[in-house]
């Protein structure tokens, strides 16, 4: 195994699972944060409303 999946994995294992879990809650929110800029790339003429109303379609799977 290379040295840096050995380091990953023994990190993994010394983790605790409450960190783990906000590690990915925060990795969730930047990526919705990265699908709102995108949709705003898009159209940049589309009011905010607009952007969170496709934000949330493509959240819940709408799109």
């Amino acid at each position: 195994m290379d040295p840096l999946r050995k380091h990953d994995l023994e990190t993994a294992k010394a983790t605790l699972p409450s960190e783990k879990a906000g590690q990915a809650l925060d990795l969730m929110r930047f990526g919705i944060e990265l699908k709102w800029a995108s949709l705003r790339a898009r159209d940049r003429e589309a009011s905010d409303q607009e952007i969170e109303r496709r934000l949330r379609a493509w959240l819940a799977g709408d799109v």
